[in-house]
């Protein structure tokens, strides 16, 4: 069986226009990509276990400097993690991040999600899969704070407006304390 294409959808707020959609995106690219270099699944748990003793002792995982039972990072050479995003696809209320389909770099996400390394089955029975590929709802939310849709951020302003108006009207009225 070949690699199953790695990507998955997340629901936002309707009404961000494209470019806020795109830089939405990309917060969530950077934000899994730097949690995974802290050895953390898409649910901030730690990657369980670390590596094998044949991967710490391959060539690659040698050069690398992984060693057996260290923490896995999913960094080799960092072509895989720079490669998430390279799949966007969004239109108003979601965003589709992922690896573009039949690429190496889809086929070594899918391994490693589904503990397979280029096998049929997963490895010692999906002991060594590593999911990394999404993001909690609590990361989502802190990410869209800081893109307020217009509508909230004109609400916002006009209550700033109406607080001064009243503090203005006050003191001009001279029932100020």
């Amino acid at each position: 069986m070949g690699a199953k294409w790695q990507r998955f959808k997340i629901e936002i707020p309707k009404g961000y226009k494209p470019a806020e959609r795109e830089s939405i995106a990309q917060d969530i690219i950077d934000f899994i990509v730097n949690r995974s270099l802290e050895g953390k699944d898409k649910r901030n748990k730690k990657f369980t276990p670390g590596y094998s003793k044949g991967y710490a002792k391959s060539a690659e995982g040698s050069v690398a400097g992984k060693t057996v039972g260290g923490t896995p990072n999913m960094w080799l050479t960092g072509e895989m993690l720079s490669d998430l995003g390279d799949y966007l696809k969004h239109k108003d209320g979601e965003i589709e991040i992922g690896f573009v389909n039949g690429t190496e770099s889809n086929a070594k996400a899918d391994g490693n999600i589904r503990g397979t390394y280029g096998k049929k089955a997963p490895i010692k029975g999906g002991k060594y899969a590593r999911d990394f590929l999404g993001i909690t709802k609590k990361d989502l939310n802190n990410i869209i704070k800081q893109y307020p849709l217009e509508a909230d951020e004109l609400a916002r302003l006009k209550n700033t407006l109406q607080e001064v108006l009243e503090l203005t009207t006050i003191v001009g009225s001279g029932n100020a304390s």
